[in-house]
């Protein structure tokens, strides 16, 4: 009888980075990571210096299911995080890819997808191609995605639960960063999204 594969790998290498399972040495150095606020507030981890919390996001993280969600180090430092659906029926699902500011620029993003692509395509050889959604005001993000193969195949408007909320919160002059890919529709606001896929190697 054959065991089942493990549900993680110890680790993924690749480019300079190892991409890890979430642990709680990891959880408490993504808690210490700076703040970006709207419109990127989504992906602030402060929340995570509450215990309580930090627990239930890592049990989150580990559990199983479609979800891989993954680390990224520079040794035993959390540059990093990248999370993958397996089974989304659009294809292979990247979401949750986060570089904080003080790790961005040295092409953390580009390095942490082609690693992961690496390994999703060797461990699933016959699975589908790869996608991602991302908000269009983020451009630079569009590069590293880029930079790894992905191109955009589809423009929608979408709406974002918690970008809607923060809008009505926000003063106007910091809304306008990001006022050309807004519009208020059908009494919600919505954003502009980039449906953004990569075909396998």
């Amino acid at each position: 009888m054959t065991a089942a594969p493990a549900l993680y790998p110890d680790q993924i290498e690749g480019d300079g980075l190892v991409l890890k399972p979430w642990d709680m040495d990891l959880v408490q150095q993504l808690a210490q990571w700076s703040e970006r606020g709207f419109p990127y507030h989504a992906f602030d981890t402060c929340y995570l210096a509450d215990p309580v919390r930090a627990q239930a996001a890592l049990t989150r993280h580990r559990a199983p299911g479609p979800h891989r969600h993954f680390i990224a180090c520079e040794g035993d430092t959390a540059v990093g995080r990248v999370s993958v659906n397996l089974r989304d029926q659009a294809g292979i699902y990247f979401w949750g890819v986060h570089v904080p500011e003080e790790h961005g620029r040295r092409g953390v993003c580009r390095r942490m997808l082609s690693a992961l692509i690496g390994w999703l395509e060797e461990r699933y050889p016959d699975g589908p191609g790869f996608v991602l959604s991302t908000n269009a005001f983020a451009e630079h993000a569009h590069r590293a995605y880029r930079a790894v193969g992905f191109e955009i195949s589809e423009t929608r408007w979408h709406y974002d639960k918690q970008l809607a909320d923060e809008l009505w919160r926000v003063p106007l002059e910091r809304r306008s960063v990001i006022s050309p890919h807004l519009r208020f529709h059908n009494g919600q606001w919505e954003v502009r999204i980039h449906i953004m896929r990569r075909e396998r190697s």
